[in-house]
């Protein structure tokens, strides 16, 4: 990212909004990873040799969403509090990302009908697909509130943070949540 200043072009520090959305989305993707035997899926010793193409495929998914779902809810949430009169604030970037998330899990809806006729055959299959819906809205959301953080102090002029300091933290965070679930199941049984 640069600055003009004074004549010159001067490099700031941070990154852009859309490595900090990805550096988010794999500090969850492997929190995710970590928290399967939680989740009662315990992987075998074999599974370990399949691991580096898991962790490929989490960073091909943590881009992909950032790209499709991420950066066009924290522009619409931008244009609509700015069209609105209140700002960039950041509940009009949740409330887009809602909105957002209507064309993103509802393109693979019609296409699976084109395809091969009804899609729902069941209440059930509503309700699975909702669930989908609602798991990829919780899980991007705060990628989405720190892209829109991100956009917001490179806006103001002010230091943005590393994707190292957001993999850094993220990480103990997610150590202390995981030590904490861990504590809370021992506790419980």
């Amino acid at each position: 990212m640069t600055q003009l200043l004074r004549g010159g072009i001067r490099q700031k520090q941070g990154a852009a909004p859309s490595s900090v959305s990805m550096a988010v989305l794999w500090v969850e993707g492997f929190g995710l990873l970590l928290a399967m035997p939680l989740f009662g899926v315990v992987p075998e010793a074999r599974s370990v040799f399949v691991l580096p193409l898991v962790l490929l495929a989490l960073l091909f998914i943590g881009s992909l969403v950032s790209a499709a779902y991420v950066l066009p809810s924290v522009a619409l949430g931008h244009w609509m509090g700015e069209r609105w009169g209140s700002g960039r604030r950041w509940w009009w970037v949740v409330t887009a990302a809602v909105l957002v998330l209507v064309p993103v899990v509802g393109l693979p809806l019609v296409v699976a009908f084109y395809g091969r006729g009804p899609v729902f055959s069941s209440w059930q299959d509503i309700l699975d697909w909702l669930l989908y819906a609602s798991a990829l809205y919780c899980i991007s959301i705060p990628a989405v509130l720190a892209a829109h953080r991100t956009v917001l102090r490179e806006d103001a002029g002010h230091p943005v943070r590393s994707v190292g300091q957001i993999l850094g933290y993220g990480s103990l965070v997610l150590l202390v949540e995981l030590a904490g679930v861990l504590m809370a199941l021992m506790v419980l049984d």
